[in-house]
């Protein structure tokens, strides 16, 4: 299982034989020091006892390691597992991983990198293999197990063998997972990865078959996976209630500091939780910090030096655990240049695996990049050389081998690596190389996201991948010019890329005001999608860009969008301050707000629109005038009851926005019954700076709206010494022939 430590693992061959591997964990992985072989072979029953002492060994075998030189020493899981809220999707009611499997046959919960999806699976495998009351039994599955032409119970009982390893110290019944177990109840298939598999039709038949597999009254589903597309879900139908699962919040990323260090012995471990905390609290920026994996990654960095500063960047973090990882002793020169030399051919393996081959194993890749440097094995049996090479990569703890794979030790470290390589090589390529370089690495990376259609999809790389965060952060820490690497991402992506500038801000690298004015003005782009309109409205207003709140103003009067849209951004609108506040509610009130299409939406929107007076009024009015996506006439409107609220100030805002056909417009909506439009023709009237020909035109209105004072506009224009005279003349013909 990736991001996943043991003491022993196993390869598991057609036949039945087990490779075993044994010794001592260093970092994240089993360090060779042994290797054999276990013939498990069959057994004509299924020894419950056995198994599930298997499973709960493998879950509990938790990767949290005192590094000194090649030795550590594991802990269980439940010894520094912290609970999380499993949020279901549908009715946003937080919950327990027990409550939801309580309510649900099925499930799938999604979590972001470094979430805590597999350790939750591994913590309710351990659990249920705990109660000897429970209704099912768990099954750890990996989800590229399940592939075209093999049969399901196959695939679950591979897929358990590899996890369980040498755990394992009894076979199981060719068919034990094709019937209910023993005695009854049902077998609770945990499926960990779905977003790791490689390729869009093995992902494809990977979902199928777990959906097809629920159909099975004795098979229940657990998925984890990052959030994937809807499309992507919508196989699964009913079957599968979708939750997220929730990062910790700062009480409990204290208690989970506090206790991670009070395990492995470091003294005053309340005052630096208390310090983490704190520090956070100030950076709030700094939410990436509250996923589990970047937390257990500052443990370790702390149990190294407790009086150190939190990193204050994704990327830093990431370096300066990588660091840590061959620290501990006193290594030689020679040592750490191999060190370095390991993690620059990480970095080729990573990028090669995300951008060229996916299915490429680690080893195979690694033994191709080593080949005429200084990290070549020397020896000539090809099974010594791949050992050797195998053991030096595990060196590091970047990558595992407890399932007989070498793998990374958790997705994340593969896409940091990959990012940092890009990175490198963009330092290097000036001017418009360097985006197309760029430009390559996104393509080729988008194609492992691809339609069903085999195009590429970057809005699902921006969405899901975290290359682009680790490349934005990277970038910003080694150059200036980080904003310009942001616009061209925004622009090259128009539809999706709110969600990266949404995802780096979360990340502590906030868009500046290159990359925002370029996402504003994507905004207008009618191609777009109503989710990335509404993505690109509510990331604008959360970095402080005018466009966000002028678009979901334009939302809660566009009849042409659905009831729920709308609601929804008037609801935003009450949540984004005073000012938007007072507009929508502006703007319920105008001639021109649109009707309901539905009559529970009529309640809805009561329910959604912001309580409160005239509190933020002046401000709000500003944003309806100012607003170019709403009608002219309601900006007009609010336009008038600015001035005659606040008087020349808001007048000469009205002036200001350069309305064609002032006058008419504003005589259209004083016949409409709005008598503020009427307050401001007189103003314009008596405006000394005002051009004559919009002198003229207010006093054309006011004459065709009031047949009792025709004539006073006119007159008042006619009387102006300071009026051009050919309007002076024309007025006072107008007098004339209404008198």
């Amino acid at each position: 299982m990736r991001g996943s430590g043991a003491e022993e693992g196993v390869a598991v061959a057609d036949d039945g034989v087990h490779n075993h591997v044994s010794g001592t964990v260093a970092g994240h992985v089993v360090q060779a020091r042994h290797i054999g072989v276990v013939n498990l072979g069959e057994r004509a029953a299924f020894d419950a006892v056995d198994y599930l002492r298997a499973v709960r060994r493998a879950a509990e075998g938790h990767p949290v390691v005192n590094r000194e030189g090649l030795s550590a020493d594991t802990v269980p899981l439940s010894a520094v597992y912290v609970d999380q809220d499993l949020v279901d999707r549908s009715s946003g009611r937080p919950g327990t991983w027990r409550q939801a499997l309580a309510a649900n046959d099925h499930l799938v919960a999604f979590g972001g990198p470094g979430g805590g999806k597999s350790s939750l699976l591994r913590r309710i495998a351990a659990t249920l293999a705990e109660d000897a009351s429970a209704p099912c039994l768990p099954v750890p599955v990996h989800a590229r197990r399940f592939r075209a032409g093999i049969p399901l119970a196959q695939a679950i009982r591979d897929g358990v063998v590899a996890e369980l390893g040498s755990f394992l110290l009894t076979g199981l019944p060719v068919d034990t997972f094709a019937a209910a177990p023993p005695g009854g109840g049902s077998w609770l298939v945990l499926v960990d990865g779905l977003d790791e598999v490689t390729g869009i039709d093995e992902a494809r038949v990977a979902l199928e078959t777990i959906t097809e597999g629920a159909r099975h009254p004795f098979l229940r589903f657990v998925v984890a996976s990052r959030p994937v597309p809807e499309a992507d879900l919508r196989a699964a139908g009913n079957r599968f209630p979708a939750y997220e699962l929730k990062p910790f919040d700062l009480p409990v990323l204290g208690r989970f500091v506090r206790h991670w260090l009070e395990l492995r012995g470091v003294a005053d471990s309340s005052e630096v939780s208390d310090g983490v905390v704190a520090h956070v609290r100030r950076n709030r920026f700094m939410d990436w910090l509250l996923e589990p994996l970047a937390a257990t990654m500052l443990c370790g960095l702390l149990l190294q030096d407790p009086g150190r500063r939190p990193p204050e960047r994704l990327s830093d973090l990431y370096e300066q655990y990588v660091r840590k990882l061959f620290t501990g002793r006193a290594y030689t020169n020679a040592e750490r240049r191999t060190h370095r030399d390991v993690v620059q051919l990480l970095e080729k393996v990573a990028s090669e695996r995300l951008f060229r081959s996916p299915d490429l194993p680690v080893l195979a890749a690694a033994t191709g990049f080593a080949r005429g440097t200084p990290l070549e094995p020397a020896a000539a049996d090809p099974g010594v050389r791949a050992r050797e090479l195998h053991d030096v990569l595990c060196r590091t703890g970047l990558v595992v081998s407890a399932a007989g794979d070498v793998e990374f030790a958790h997705t994340t470290f593969e896409e940091y690596l990959a990012a940092r390589r890009v990175a490198d090589r963009l330092v290097r390529h000036p001017g418009v190389d360097r985006w197309r370089t760029l430009d390559r690495v996104f393509e080729a990376l988008a194609a492992q996201y691809g339609t069903e259609f085999g195009e590429s999809d970057v809005s699902q790389v921006f969405r899901f991948s975290q290359v682009p965060v680790f490349l934005a952060d990277i970038w910003s820490a080694r150059t200036k010019d980080t904003d310009v690497l942001l616009e061209h991402l925004v622009r090259y992506s128009p539809g999706s890329s709110w969600w990266l500038v949404r995802r780096l801000a979360a990340a502590g690298l906030p868009a500046g005001r290159g990359p925002v004015a370029a996402l504003a003005e994507i905004t207008g782009n009618a191609s777009l999608s109503e989710e990335d309109h509404w993505g690109a409205a509510i990331t604008l207003r959360d970095l402080g860009h005018p466009e966000g709140i002028a678009r979901l103003l334009a939302m809660v009067v566009d009849a042409d969008l659905p009831d729920f849209e709308r609601i929804r951004a008037m609801r935003e609108c009450g949540r984004s301050g005073a000012a938007a506040s007072a507009a929508v509610r502006f703007l319920g009130r105008s001639r021109e707000f649109p009707d309901w299409e539905y009559p529970h939406s009529v309640v809805d929107a009561a329910e959604a629109m912001p309580a409160g007076e005239d509190e933020g009024l002046s401000e709000g009015l500003d944003l309806v005038l100012g607003n170019r996506h709403l009608p002219e006439g309601v900006r007009l409107h609010a336009g008038s009851v600015a001035v005659v609220l606040d008087g020349e100030a808001a007048y000469r805002k009205l002036l200001a926005q350069r309305f064609r056909r002032l006058g008419s417009a504003l005589g259209e909506e004083a016949a409409r019954g709005v008598p503020e439009a009427y307050s401001v023709l007189w103003r314009m009237v008596g405006d000394p700076e005002l051009a004559a020909d919009l002198r003229w035109d207010a006093a054309d209105e006011l004459a065709a709206l009031d047949d009792d004072t025709a004539g006073d506009a006119f007159r008042a224009l006619a009387e102006d010494p300071g009026l051009d005279e050919r309007y002076r003349r024309r007025a006072a013909q107008a007098v004339a022939g209404l008198d």
